[in-house]
């Protein structure tokens, strides 16, 4: 805090006013000789006009006979102004704004760590909810494709007695198996079966003469010829079926042997 030190210029003030309503101009002489040029040039015309006004507005007069009273209400008014005036706040204290720049980078530095962190965690948990979402939709989708799977397999059974009833039919002439109506309903309605089949995905490979291939085929005996390969299919006991791109029932069959 700084005192600010007026008390010169009250001086001055005072006698001023005291030397001219009391006549007496030499006391006004000695206070400004007390005063620097500076104080004293302060002490404006405007300043003097607004002390008279106010002692004039008192109910003071002017004449050398009010000097005392006059004198008396400028005493009052500059202790007054010495008391209010006595101590004038200072600046605050400089701010050191490098520290605070510096505090605010480290906190920026943590959050940008802390927010690379959240984004890597985020675009993980994105990445396993991906995944997870496309494994779900393949089960849905396998669950569509294939809910049919185990009647499928069981409608095969009615698929292999045709196969077994036309086996039966390998001894008659074809002339005869062509001309009996009963034989030809009974191949419309297997042609009508594997239509029924196709249009849920089931399809019957065809199996002999093909080299076994343990994935789609299964082998019931084996029969011996020097005039093939081993292991190729020589007789067919059950067809295979696929359901879509899935072995529904491998082909039961007989294959070659050396």
């Amino acid at each position: 805090m700084r005192t600010a030190n007026f008390s010169p210029i009250y001086r001055t003030i005072s006698s001023t006013v005291k030397a001219v309503y009391s006549g007496n101009v030499r006391p006004f002489l000695i206070a400004s000789r007390a005063v620097p040029g500076t104080a004293l040039a302060n002490v404006s015309r405007l300043s003097a006009f607004r002390f008279n006004a106010h002692i004039q507005s008192r109910g003071f007069s002017t004449t050398p006979e009010a000097g005392k009273n006059a004198e008396e209400v400028v005493e009052e008014e500059l202790k007054g102004d010495e008391q209010n005036n006595e101590e004038v706040p200072s600046d605050e204290a400089p701010v050191d704004h490098s520290k605070i720049i510096a505090e605010l980078e480290a906190k920026l530095s943590e959050a940008s760590e802390k927010l690379k962190e959240m984004q890597l965690k985020y675009r993980i948990s994105l990445d396993n909810l991906e995944q997870v979402e496309r494994i779900n939709t393949k089960k849905l989708d396998n669950a569509n494709l294939y809910a049919i799977t185990r009647f499928s397999k069981d409608i095969l059974d009615v698929a292999d007695a045709f196969e077994l009833a036309f086996k039966a039919l390998d001894n008659q002439s074809a002339e005869s198996v062509a001309n009996d109506e009963f034989i030809q309903g009974i191949k419309l309605t297997e042609a009508q079966l594997h239509k029924t089949f196709e249009k849920y995905g089931i399809k019957r490979f065809d199996s002999l003469k093909q080299q076994f291939n343990p994935e789609i085929h299964e082998a019931m005996f084996e029969i011996p010829d020097e005039s093939v390969d081993k292991n190729t299919i020589l007789q067919v006991v059950f067809n295979g079926y696929m359901i879509h791109d899935r072995v529904l029932r491998a082909a039961k069959v007989g294959v070659s042997r050396k």
